[in-house]
This record gives C-alpha cells, sequence and structure tokens, in this order.
C-alpha cells in the first residue's frame, strides 16, 4: 500500500464526520447558544485516537492517548488562539527484524477558524516534537522537531464542554539509526493522525 493511499485512509473518517455533524448539527445540538462569545477563553481536555505513517520505507501505524490545552480569542464568527498536547504513542511497524516505534508526540500550534452556532471549524499548524526508537539488533533512540498541520471541528453540546475531530500531519524530518551492521541509516517520520477529543471550556 502506498504512502499516499494511507494518507487518504487517515484522513478519510475525520471527513465523513466532519460531513456529518455539519449537515445536522441543529437536529444533534439543538440550535446554536445565543452567546455571540460562546467560544471565548481558555480550555483543557483529553484525546484518543490512531494514526497511520511511515519511516524511511517502513509502514507505521497504531493508537494514541494524550492530552491537551488552549486558549481562543473570538470576534464574531472569528476564533483564533493556541493550543498545547502531548501524546503517548505506539504508532509503529509489525516487523520482526527491525522495528520503528514513535514513542510520544507533542506540539504548540496557532488556531484559527469560523463559528456556525455550537459548530467551530478550524485549521491548524505549528511546531512540533517526537520522540522514536529503531531497532535492529542496536537500539537507538532520536527527538526531532518538525512541524504539524491539519484542521478539525468541534461541538458545544453543553455550556462547558466541547467533543471534537481533528486531522493532524506530522512531519518529525530525518534521524539517524544504527542498524544491524551497526552502521548510520537515516529514516524520515511522517504521521498522520485523527483524534476525538472532549474537553471543559472555561
Amino acid at each position: 500500500m502506498s504512502r499516499h493511499t494511507l494518507s487518504y485512509f487517515a484522513a478519510l473518517p475525520a471527513f465523513l464526520m466532519f460531513g456529518v455533524v455539519s449537515a445536522h448539527a441543529d437536529d444533534i445540538l439543538g440550535g446554536s447558544v445565543p452567546s455571540q462569545a460562546q467560544w471565548q477563553g481558555g480550555y483543557i481536555g483529553a484525546h484518543g485516537g490512531a494514526g497511520l505513517g511511515t519511516a524511511g520505507s517502513l509502514t507505521t501505524g497504531g493508537t494514541l492517548v494524550g492530552m491537551h490545552g488552549g486558549i481562543n480569542f473570538q470576534a464574531n464568527q472569528l476564533v483564533g488562539g493556541g493550543e498545547l498536547d502531548v501524546t503517548a504513542s505506539q504508532i509503529k511497524n509489525n516487523a520482526t527484524s527491525e522495528n520503528f516505534t514513535q514513542k510520544w508526540m507533542t506540539s504548540g500550534r496557532v488556531r484559527g477558524g469560523l463559528t456556525f452556532g455550537n459548530l467551530l471549524t478550524y485549521g491548524t499548524a505549528g511546531l512540533a516534537a517526537g520522540s522514536m526508537n529503531y531497532t535492529n539488533t542496536y537500539s537507538t533512540d532520536a527527538t526531532k522537531i518538525g512541524w504539524v498541520y491539519g484542521g478539525g471541528v468541534e461541538a458545544l453540546v453543553m455550556p462547558h464542554v466541547v467533543l471534537r475531530g481533528e486531522f493532524l500531519h506530522y512531519d518529525l524530518g530525518s534521524a539517524s539509526y544504527l542498524n544491524s551492521s551497526a552502521q548510520s541509516v537515516s529514516l524520515d517520520t511522517q504521521s498522520n493522525v485523527f483524534r476525538f477529543g472532549i474537553g471543559y471550556k472555561f
């Protein structure tokens, strides 16, 4: 399966969920909250999901779970802000001779979007970091800084409770590891992640 095909499969559930929620928002949420600044303020939350990716020629996949927090600023329908997150990951390959695991990821991102009643749709981009392990006779750890971008949708289902779904693409660049001959090999790490989350808005 090609790398681009994996990316499409990772993104597909997000796009389907976004379409369903947007089409039936009024029925699901019972209309919009009348406040013109309902998204204003700080929030914290937890998320979980799954990811597909590559590490050099290796195909990776697995689950993840983490925490996030941030702040929103609202002006009419426009919402902007920033978010920090940290995520424990089991995105890895399934080979027996060589093993690659993306152990954790963290990011600091800006967000911007539009509100439609109780819904917020947004894009996001920023810096990311991750820790990886490659084992092929020798075990090598590496920590890299790279980029992350994506988008999502949030639903304000209660005055302080927010549900979300989002798609993020992580590009952590290349890192050097030792192969079975104790020679250095370079693996480029890319991950496509789909996350569900729940948060509390202050």
